[in-house]
């Protein structure tokens, strides 16, 4: 940046070529642009590139149950910079050294409470059927907290059900849809959230049984 006082040309405004000219307090100020801009293409820098693709895409995918599981220490930060945060160095398959998305690996939620203890989970003609653990333990786990579950379809559909956990000792949540197949599952989680909405378990992958 430099400052141009031109009394020939007087007063100067706008751009040519790589500069741009604008007043600013009676002084002529005279901006350039670089030419060429630099992308460098670094292995490193094609990595991060990846990644944070990704993993923009599974949130714009799981958005609704990311700012559900990501609610504890969250001052000044949103909900996707914690995802991000959570899953840009664990939740990637580098077989190939190129960064592909590893469900198990993924988490939508991240916080205090114990992790769902899941039993099993099986597709039929009412939807997706995931049992779990449900016991209670006074002060952590209790009846008035929620269960999330989601299941992501190979379509990019994603069907999500939340419920009361109750005084049952195991317990059903059911993913509804019509006429599901395993094949069609692209990846199940489960979460836990407090009644209050304040804390919540990391999010837990179900294995579907084929």
């Amino acid at each position: 940046m430099s400052i141009a006082q031109s009394p020939l040309l007087g007063p100067m405004k706008g751009s040519m070529g790589n500069f741009t000219v604008y007043m600013m307090n009676d002084k002529v100020i005279v901006r350039s642009k670089a030419f060429e801009i630099k992308d460098a293409k670094t292995e490193k820098q094609l990595n991060v590139r990846a990644r944070m693709a990704l993993l923009a895409k599974m949130y714009q995918a799981f958005e609704n149950v990311i700012r559900l599981g990501f609610i504890e220490n969250c001052d000044k930060k949103s909900p996707q910079n914690m995802f991000v945060k959570a899953n840009f160095k664990t939740a990637f398959d580098m077989t190939d050294k190129v960064p592909v998305i590893s469900y198990p690996l993924l988490l939508l939620s991240k916080g205090s409470m114990p992790e769902v203890k899941v039993i099993d989970a099986v597709a039929n003609a009412d939807g997706i059927i995931v049992r779990y653990d449900a016991d209670l333990y006074p002060d952590i786990l209790i009846a008035t907290d929620e269960i999330i579950a989601c299941a992501r379809l190979i379509t990019g559909e994603i069907i999500i059900a939340r419920q009361i956990r109750g005084y049952d000792a195991i317990g059903t949540i059911l993913l509804k849809y019509p006429a599901p197949d395993v094949a069609v599952v692209e990846s199940c989680y489960v979460i836990t959230r407090s009644g209050d909405g304040k804390k919540a378990s990391n999010s837990v992958f179900v294995e579907m049984k084929r």
